[in-house]
């Protein structure tokens, strides 16, 4: 009759999975991609544990394919949740990892669904606010796991969510996808990594949009908008060097897993993410983008 799942990303969108499956059957890949599923799903409310995922409120279904090794995207309107239940003392459980990883989460989807090609004022109002929250709390959350400041990450969590199911997301998330589904690993660990690097390639094709990012993270502009963009980026890659988070794909993979970097590029190219990226990216751009990050 209905379905309930309380958890972080993985519990939802398992949740979801099984939504698609108990009303339309086969298989869970035969779904992956946008608009696939036919019949309406069963009501669904969820409740979300961490403040990043942004599964309790968004149209997106990620379910790791273990025989190909791949995080599949699933996308459809139907996937939003007829009810949702944010509530930030949860995250008083959570250990400062996981909070550190969620919300690193929530700051890539509010930055990609900004940056998409698809982006409308809706997604980007909500986009820019959830980076300035994220910024702004997301070490006193830490620190101190004060309610307001907890509240403040769960407001830029759902703000990125709304952004992102409407907007998509871009070339950071299907490469984090790749990795993510083959090397078995959180997006909250990878996003410390590629986002800052993924936006230096996109600067190219938006310096405007890249130098509001900037303007918000550094809290006024800095120069030409090329100088407050580049400026931004850096910033917030000495942000992340703050959160005790990995920042080279080498701290995470081993010298045999880059052996196998052109197959998960080449894999990343087909992510249904890459589609609203805000410029072609290509295998070979993404393997680049991976030897910057080593």
């Amino acid at each position: 009759d209905v379905i309930i799942a309380i958890g972080g990303g993985s519990p939802m969108d398992t949740a979801k999975g099984i939504a698609i499956l108990a009303s339309n059957g086969g298989k869970i890949r035969d779904y992956e991609g946008a608009n696939k599923v036919e019949k309406p799903l069963p009501p669904m409310v969820l409740i979300t544990t961490t403040a990043g995922s942004g599964s309790d409120v968004s149209q997106f279904c990620i379910i790791t394919d273990v025989e190909r090794g791949v995080k599949m995207s699933i996308i459809t309107r139907t996937l939003v949740p007829n009810i949702s239940i944010v509530d930030p003392l949860i995250l008083r459980t959570k250990s400062d990892s996981l909070i550190i990883q969620s919300a690193t989460d929530a700051m890539a989807h509010a930055i990609e669904a900004y940056l998409s090609r698809i982006a409308s004022p809706f997604t980007e109002m909500h986009s820019l606010k959830a980076v300035e929250l994220i910024f702004n709390h997301l070490h006193q959350a830490v620190a101190t796991h004060s309610l307001d400041a907890l509240e403040q990450l769960s407001s830029a969590a759902v703000s990125a969510s709304m952004a992102f199911s409407n907007a998509s997301l871009g070339a950071e998330h299907a490469l984090a996808h790749s990795l993510g589904g083959h090397f078995d690993m959180r997006h909250g660990v990878i996003h410390p990594i590629l986002l800052t690097e993924v936006m230096r390639f996109n600067l190219k094709f938006n310096i405007q949009k890249m130098a509001d990012i900037g303007r918000i993270i550094l809290g006024e502009q800095r120069g030409s908008d090329l100088d407050t963009a580049l400026r931004g980026i850096d910033k917030l890659d000495e942000f992340f060097a703050t959160l005790n988070v990995s920042t080279r794909l080498r701290e995470i993979i081993s010298e045999d897993g880059k052996k196998e970097m052109e197959s998960l590029c080449k894999m990343a190219v087909n992510d249904a993410c890459n589609l609203t990226n805000p410029g072609p990216a290509t295998w070979r751009d993404f393997y680049k983008i991976c030897e910057e990050v080593w």
